[in-house]
């Protein structure tokens, strides 16, 4: 692995096209896998988003059937001569 690397160095310190190549090959994979982790992050912010938006309707249907249900107990009550 040393030897790889110190081959790498020698040969970006020498220049020429074949470094330049190299180097702009690198800089189009860093690019496309920016481009796919935004996409990545965007389709997990999107489920996150999902996951609030049902929760917050969970929420409050639960709240509305916890209401309606006090409401029978109330008449219940009221009914029986409580």
């Amino acid at each position: 692995m040393d030897n790889v690397i110190g081959n790498l160095i020698a040969v970006l310190l020498q220049g020429g096209p074949e470094v330049v190549a190299v180097l702009l090959l690198f800089i189009m994979l860093l690019l496309f896998d920016r481009k796919r982790l935004l996409s990545e992050l965007t389709k997990k912010d999107l489920r996150i988003e999902k996951i609030v938006d049902d929760y917050h309707t969970a929420s409050i249907t639960l709240a509305e059937a916890l209401n309606s249900l006090k409401m029978v107990l109330y008449e219940l009550k009221s009914r029986l001569g409580g």
